[in-house]
């Protein structure tokens, strides 16, 4: 088993297809095919299944993606902090993202931390909300965003934010009706992501209702659930900033019932509080969170 294998592995579930995966590793489709074969022969299992809709991936692999993510994180943090002690860094930080880059302002605070702390390295690495926790407790992050309620008493945080959330439906599926109900968008297929915060608040709300929602197609990935939604094969929930670009092409309503609020904070172990470099990337990212709050820059999609 090598590196190079669980990265494909791990593109392919992010991609959910071998030639969109290929195209990304730059590699042709059968050296692709060939090195999952090999990484399941070493294994012993099977990944993936091949289905109409593209690369599924089969319950051994559910289960051991998290791990391989892992893997490749840990290697990656090997790597830069080598780099930090070949360039003399003194420290390292290293903050996990839970949602693309743009969105959590790592551009201004990457920016703010060089201004203020140039003898510190900082690792920004792609996470889930679900993760972040064990991720803070394994020592593979120092502070990690993450979507929800922070309750573990061994876990600090600050809230950052209140995200705007709403249900999208594809056109195709709005049929000609003006307004929709509960009961009516319960039936319809969703794009589902069990594990996600978004849907947590969804089910919630389905849940007060007595209604169960067609959940047609389950990921995990932010990305995957866009493309189907583009493609119009079910309804989602996503960030007010990720939807409105697809309503106003005309791909999507915004359902005007399904608006939700969900908490943006930052977490820390809180034995790390007072550590330098982690109370460092803390002040920054409050500094810049701020700043949004009070006006900047995409302040509309959050209250």
């Amino acid at each position: 088993m090598e590196l190079y294998q669980l990265h494909s592995f791990a593109t392919i579930a992010r991609e959910a297809n071998l030639t969109r995966a290929a195209e990304k590793l730059h590699l042709s489709q059968s050296a692709l095919s060939s090195q999952i074969r090999q990484l399941e022969s070493d294994l012993g299992v099977t990944l993936f299944r091949r289905t109409t809709r593209g690369m599924d991936l089969t319950e051994a692999g559910r289960e051991l993606l998290p791990l391989a993510d892992g893997a490749l994180e840990a290697a990656q943090k090997i790597r830069r902090r080598a780099l930090a002690l070949h360039q003399g860094v003194s420290e390292s930080v290293s903050i996990g993202l839970n949602a693309d880059p743009a969105f959590l302002r790592v551009g201004a605070i990457n920016r703010r931390l060089s201004l203020l702390h140039r003898d510190l390295n900082v690792i920004f690495l792609t996470t889930q909300t679900v993760r972040s926790a064990q991720m803070l407790r394994q020592g593979q992050l120092d502070l990690a965003f993450f979507y929800g309620d922070a309750s573990d008493a061994d876990i600090a945080h600050t809230l950052l934010a209140r995200v705007r959330i709403c249900i999208v439906i594809p056109t195709r599926l709005c049929a000609d009706r003006q307004r929709m109900s509960w009961e009516e968008i319960a039936p319809l297929p969703w794009i589902w992501a069990a594990q996600s915060p978004f849907y947590t608040a969804l089910a919630d709300q389905m849940t007060q209702r007595r209604l169960r929602p067609l959940q047609a197609v389950e990921t995990m990935d932010e990305h995957i659930v866009k493309e189907l939604v583009m493609d119009g094969q079910g309804l989602a929930v996503m960030r007010e900033d990720e939807a409105r670009p697809l309503a106003e092409s005309g791909r999507v309503r915004l359902w005007d019932k399904g608006w939700m609020t969900v908490p943006l904070s930052l977490a820390w172990l809180e034995k790390n509080s007072d550590k330098k470099r982690v109370r460092a990337a803390r002040d920054a990212i409050r500094h810049v969170w701020q700043d949004v709050e009070e006006g900047g820059e995409s302040a509309p999609y959050w209250l």
